[in-house]
């Protein structure tokens, strides 16, 4: 029969078997509400390894700090995005404010460090829990081994720290946001009459909320059989692509059924007559060719593919100067601007009169975000 002091030592002698139990029982607690409140999977995991982590369990090196960097990579690849999004509108502001707060954060912890008299592995991972920076504990560790004396500092105290005020970072901030930031605010009320306002002033569009998807869609996915004459002596997707082109349609050829077989095709890949191909494009290119290219067919297989919407910045500011020919779909996003779409599929607003509907020369004076700002050529 095992006892307290066997499954101690089991674990110790297996530490991988320590970290997935840590894992597994972290996402079982972490699923579980009271009330309004959870402690979510991230923090339940975090205090199932300070307890799991009572019983001394070392975890060797590489596979520590690979992991550990494994983590910090999945938390920038999944906020990278969101960030620079958010720099597109009022990016200067939000910078100096992310610098003030940054600031206030290292004088408070500094300061709770000296009146408390934590060393510096305790004082980091207090500022990495409490803010909930992990890679305050990669940084400070290096930084600590090469201070004087650093290789004698206890750094297992660090995610101790780290993984307890971790849930005060996160509950707080969540109190903070819900409760006192309002009142600071002048009041509830107030707060939500202004976020009426800044509702009113966005538009509403019920498309960009979660659960909804917009009715019009710009970029439709249609299957068609070949059946025009001018696939009958094979032509390749290339040349389909550039003829549409030709014809100032951007239409692209996503998948291929052929002889039976759905396959992805290449540019190369030749379409014969009667093969059935999904295309791809602006919903109007799309109508007005569908008599050309064939009869819509029904083929569930055909078109059961998976689409990713991606958010793009515009980085490249030496098109600010170059004259662009764009298609007129109507108002712009600031009042007195109208919105083109080029041949890539990527939009600006321009100011000057153009009639909806016609191509115009347009431009580009400048970029921001993901939109190209211009005027009238």
């Amino acid at each position: 029969m095992f006892t307290g002091t066997d499954i101690v030592k089991f674990f110790q002698e297996n530490s991988a078997l320590a970290v997935f139990l840590t894992v597994a029982i972290g996402f079982w607690i972490g699923k579980f509400r009271f009330g309004n409140f959870s402690l979510g999977i991230v923090t339940s995991v975090l205090l199932v390894g300070v307890v799991v982590g009572q019983m001394n369990i070392r975890i060797p090196e590489p596979a520590k700090t690979l992991f550990f960097l494994m983590f910090l990579f999945s938390i920038g690849y999944s906020v990278g995005p969101q960030f620079f999004r958010g720099l597109r509108k009022d990016g200067l502001p939000q910078v100096g404010f992310a610098v003030v707060v940054c600031v206030m954060c290292l004088l408070s912890v500094w300061g709770c460090a000296i009146v408390m008299g934590y060393d510096a592995a305790q004082a980091a991972g207090l500022l990495a829990g409490s803010q909930t920076m992990s890679a305050v504990i990669g940084a400070a560790t290096d930084t600590i081994h090469e201070l004087p004396g650093g290789r004698d500092t206890d750094l297992s105290v660090m995610p101790v720290c780290y993984a307890v005020t971790y849930i005060y970072g996160t509950a707080g901030s969540a109190w903070v946001l819900g409760t006192l930031g309002p009142r600071l605010l002048g009041g509830v009320a107030k707060v939500k009459q202004a976020a009426k306002q800044m509702e009113s002033q966005m538009g509403d569009d019920m498309s960009l909320s979660p659960g909804f998807d917009p009715a019009a869609r710009t970029i439709v996915f249609r299957a068609f059989s070949a059946d025009n004459e001018w696939f009958e002596p094979g032509r390749t997707v290339r040349e389909f692509e550039q003829y549409m082109a030709g014809q100032q349609k951007r239409i692209f050829v996503e998948r291929l059924r052929q002889q039976g077989s759905v396959k992805d095709p290449s540019p190369k890949t030749v379409i014969r007559r009667g093969d059935e191909i999904v295309v791809s494009g602006r919903r109007r290119f799309v109508i007005e060719e569908e008599t050309w290219i064939g009869r819509e067919v029904e083929d569930k297989e055909l078109v059961n593919f998976s689409v990713e919407t991606l958010p793009v910045v515009v980085n490249k500011k030496g098109v600010a100067g170059k004259t662009v020919r764009a298609l007129v779909e109507g108002p712009g996003r600031e009042e007195g601007t109208l919105t083109a779409r080029l041949d890539n599929n990527m939009t600006v607003d321009f100011a000057g009169g153009a009639p909806v509907g016609e191509f115009a020369d347009v431009r580009v004076t400048g970029v921001r975000g993901a939109m190209l700002k211009g005027e009238l050529a």
